[in-house]
């Protein structure tokens, strides 16, 4: 059962009213100052307002955020989600992944899951997509949050993502004396840890018996990620073995995988399918991945069990 957390604004009495209980002459005054003042305020918020009628109304947090289409946590529309509400949707797809499967930069309505949704909708009409991307995570942050943001939702299919983050090269925070850029870098999940973890989300998911799909990461521009060419070489280098670290996993424990990063680099220059940023997919990319995604699920029986 998810845990709701509940906010209790708590009223309290402040130091100066409780020293004006004891002095009742002094409260008179201040109660007359009190109805002056509250008349004056009045008049003038009364004469600013009529100023002011055609402004918009101030947006809540979570609509701001909803506009930026970046936040961190789960997509709001995800949140919002109540297992006892889409209980008869069928079949269920959990996509599990990072801010790619989020879809940064993106409205919700482009991201891959949604996009996926829509696809599914011709064969499955009563389809449930469910994204579950949160940016910045690994795989280590998968596997916490594995039993509250999939598991809950009782999917008949998951398809997992990570990598990006995982093999992206973070500072030791150690002074090198050689002055030597590279041995002051270091994978954020180093590539045992990685795997390791993989595997254990695998069987932890297998055990509920939904089928499991293994996404590679997409390509990245690694020479807009820094600015040094040795590190941007070593960059992609990672992203490279990382990739292969999750096929290889795929293979191992027999499920379906799916390379992202080929199908990008096959169908031309990655700014086609790369936002500005180097990393995120843009709207054509989501929209490639739903569409390969699609296609693989073709020979998927949605109970759990792989046709032919």
């Amino acid at each position: 059962m998810r845990r709701i957390s509940v906010y209790i604004r708590r009223s309290s009495v402040l130091p100066v009213i409780k020293d004006l209980r004891g002095n009742p002459p002094l409260v008179v005054l201040v109660m007359l100052l009190t109805v002056i003042l509250f008349s004056s305020s009045c008049d003038f918020a009364g004469k600013e307002s009529a100023g002011r009628l055609e402004e918009k109304p101030q947006t809540t947090n979570e609509e701001q955020n909803l506009e930026s289409n970046n936040y961190q946590g789960l997509r709001f529309e995800t949140t919002r989600l109540e297992f006892s509400n889409i209980k008869d949707k069928y079949p269920r797809l959990v996509c599990l992944g990072d801010s790619v499967t989020f879809g940064w930069n993106i409205p919700y309505e482009k991201s891959y899951p949604f996009l996926l949704e829509e696809r599914l909708m011709g064969k499955y009409p009563e389809v449930m997509v469910i994204n579950s991307g949160i940016g910045g995570q690994t795989v280590v942050d998968a596997l916490d949050r594995l039993d509250g943001d999939v598991l809950y939702f009782e999917p008949q299919v998951v398809i997992i993502n990570f990598g990006l983050n995982d093999a992206f090269l973070v500072s030791t925070g150690e002074s090198s004396i050689n002055e030597d850029k590279e041995t002051d870098l270091r994978n954020n999940i180093d590539l045992e840890t990685f795997k390791e973890t993989y595997k254990q989300l695998i069987a932890k998911i297998s055990e509920k018996s939904s089928e499991i799909l293994i996404m590679g990461t997409n390509p990245v521009m690694a020479e807009l990620l820094w600015e040094d060419k040795d590190i941007a070489q070593k960059q992609e280098e990672s992203y490279r073995l990382y990739n292969q670290a999750t096929k290889n996993i795929a293979e191992a424990y027999d499920l379906i995988f799916i390379d992202i990063r080929e199908s990008f680099t096959a169908r031309g220059e990655l700014d086609t399918f790369i936002q500005p940023d180097g990393v995120h997919p843009n709207e054509t990319g989501l929209n490639l991945i739903s569409e390969i995604i699609s296609t693989v699920l073709e020979s998927v029986d949605m109970a759990g069990k792989e046709e032919g």
